[in-house]
């Protein structure tokens, strides 16, 4: 399933611009469990939305953030946006996301699909080009 949805990194970006721009994020699917202990250990587990939080122990805070599916991903996205493979010499599995804006374009790369798809996102919130998902 990890490959299908953002890794925690890019999903707590998400959830930063979102919260900082007033943007509402669209209900997802799945989304990322973090536990916070008063110890200062802190876990993330990725798990449907729809499923009642796991509590450790009562000294245990949960947030949760959205983890959006690809599928997802592609319906916030603009249309003019394009993917596809990179074949780099030394790592031949990494996706690419373009987003095609006048005469000029914009790209990101990362290691899946969902990754790539997130780094775009995150960027257009955060330049302000899309201003709503």
């Amino acid at each position: 399933m990890t490959k299908h949805v953002p890794d925690l990194e890019h999903c707590q970006e998400l959830d930063r611009l979102c919260k900082e721009k007033g943007i509402v994020v669209p209900e997802t699917e799945y989304q990322w469990q973090i536990g916070g202990k008063l110890s200062g250990e802190t876990t993330a587990t990725l798990v449907p939305t729809n499923r009642p939080p796991t509590y450790g122990s009562a000294d245990s805070a949960w947030r949760f953030i959205p983890a959006p599916l690809v599928s997802e991903q592609g319906e916030w996205l603009p249309w003019s946006i394009d993917t596809g493979c990179v074949n780099f010499d030394n790592c031949p599995s990494w996706h690419r996301v373009t987003y095609y804006r006048g005469e000029h374009y914009l790209e990101q790369t990362a290691s899946t699909e969902a990754n790539a798809r997130q780094k775009m996102l995150n960027y257009l919130l955060a330049e302000g080009i899309i201003t709503t998902l």
